[in-house]
């Protein structure tokens, strides 16, 4: 299935190969008895699941955007409202969704553009092997050197000088683009390691870390 996947796309059948992978994603979920796609160590409802992730907390969607954020920033009109609407911008996208977009990340690259990108090792859906496939796949002139560029584990330690904490995620970066391995999360980096997740944030916007 997977490799039909890949000659759909070759076609630019881009709907189609979505309609595929969707049914590689449905078989996975019945061969495994439900493992979690966005966290292969958890099963289906034990730490990811949309009750888990999103549960009725000011940690929301509307307790986020329509309350804190909107405080915060005070230029947010009062008549909008934020809504979660995850599934109809999925169906929206049918048509691009699986539309290799290596062209567009080579663009913001040679521009000059800060490029990060970060992976869950334990995510089914974007798995480490895929997304460090299609890096590979840049023309970017800075490729080779960033590829020979060795690992950086992070451990973000409080002292330099004493340094007992596991490593976290490794980064390997060059010029203007960054890689982040984040260590024990799956596709929701920030639910499933937060404080690594602001960790890098920081870092991708080079901001003091608190």
């Amino acid at each position: 299935m997977a490799a039909i996947v890949k000659e759909q796309i070759a076609a630019r059948q881009f709907t189609t190969a979505k309609m595929t992978w969707t049914n590689l994603v449905d078989l996975i979920d019945q061969q495994s008895d439900g493992v979690d796609m966005l966290n292969f160590l958890l099963d289906k409802g034990e730490g990811s699941s949309t009750s888990q992730v999103f549960p009725s907390t000011p940690n929301t969607i509307d307790g986020l955007m329509n309350g804190v954020i909107k405080e915060k920033l005070k230029v947010i009109p009062k008549n909008i409202i934020w809504q979660g609407v995850a599934i109809q911008v999925f169906e929206a996208m049918n048509a691009t969704y699986m539309k290799p977009a290596i062209d567009e990340v080579d663009q913001l690259l040679a521009y000059g553009v800060n490029v990060s990108v970060y992976n869950g090792q334990f995510d089914v859906i974007c798995s480490t092997i895929g997304v460090e496939a299609w890096v590979k796949k840049l023309k970017w002139a800075g490729l080779k050197s960033f590829l020979s560029t060795p690992r950086q584990a992070l451990r973000y330690c409080d002292s330099p000088a004493r340094c007992l904490n596991p490593v976290k995620a490794y980064a390997r970066s060059y010029q203007n683009l960054n890689f982040y391995w984040i260590l024990g999360a799956g596709h929701r980096v920030p639910v499933d390691k937060p404080d690594v997740a602001v960790r890098m944030i920081s870092s991708i916007v080079q901001s003091p870390d608190s």
